[in-house]
């Protein structure tokens, strides 16, 4: 897959927080069936860390390369339908892995 395509499939306008504490956001794969309903998928940091474009290539490398992610960048995963998550109304890293 491509990046032009992986980046048609994620959802990528997520901005919490304001100043220095602002955090940028991605998710990807969001379903809605009996088991489960939210994303499979979610990467954060702070916008100290990295830029957007540069969170995407994590995010990017991360699902299709299986490469590790940098310390500073938070992930989220569902492994099952049932573990899907929703998007929190404020961002607090205590709930991501």
């Amino acid at each position: 897959m491509t990046k032009k395509d992986f980046k048609t499939e994620c959802n990528l306008e997520h901005v919490f927080g304001r100043g220095k504490k602002k955090v940028n956001a991605i998710y990807l794969d969001w379903k809605d069936n009996d088991f489960g309903r939210g994303y499979k998928y979610g990467i954060a940091t702070s916008i100290e860390n990295c830029t957007k474009a540069e969170l995407f290539d994590h995010f990017y490398n991360w699902i299709i390369n299986g490469v590790n992610l940098p310390y500073y960048v938070y992930s989220r995963f569902a492994q099952y339908d049932s573990q899907r998550f929703k998007l929190p109304m404020t961002f607090n890293y205590k709930t991501w892995n």
